[in-house]
């Protein structure tokens, strides 16, 4: 049996759409994708060819938003499950959860720090598990650990919309 390979990767870049914390956690997904962890945490952030290829380099099957690519720019999603149970439903706590949000200095980021929005530079850390199936195929799982804000662009509200 082929081992399972694990690898941390960091990249760094400006980053959209955090949904960081318990409380903004994104519950249904694309789909409904999210529906089954019971919501992921999720951030898209913009690399460099450089940050790409070292997601590549450490198994990651992650691939840049198509869209985004024409632009010109590799925007890649980070998600981690909210949560994570095997096949007979039992869960696997050290899988999900929020990830570890952190300040440049490695201080856990605190609702006080203010609310991280769009364009905010962070480094986002992936463990990247490299494992085979029972199909006997390699597959790749790339799972959002950590982001430290290096520079915080801070989320303003605007007034809520109506008809939504």
């Amino acid at each position: 049996m082929p081992k399972t390979i694990y690898k941390e990767v960091t990249t760094t870049g400006a980053i959209e759409w955090p949904r960081l914390t318990e409380e903004n956690r994104d519950l249904t997904g694309y789909g409904g994708a999210y529906e089954k962890s019971d919501g992921a945490y999720t951030v898209n952030q913009v690399l460099t060819k450089d940050g790409m290829k070292a997601l590549k380099d450490a198994g990651s099957q992650k691939q840049p938003n198509q869209n985004r690519m024409i632009d010109g720019e590799i925007v890649v999603k980070f998600v981690r499950p909210h949560k994570v149970t095997k096949k007979d439903g039992t869960e696997i706590p050290q899988a999900g959860g929020a990830p570890k949000v952190t300040d440049k200095d490695g201080n856990p980021w605190t609702a006080d720090m203010g609310v991280i929005g769009n364009g905010t530079v962070a480094e986002c850390t992936n463990l990247v598990t490299t494992f085979t199936g029972s199909d006997g195929k390699q597959y790749s799982r790339t799972s959002l650990v950590g982001v430290k804000v290096l520079e915080l662009v801070e989320y303003i509200q605007e007034n809520e919309a109506v008809g939504f």
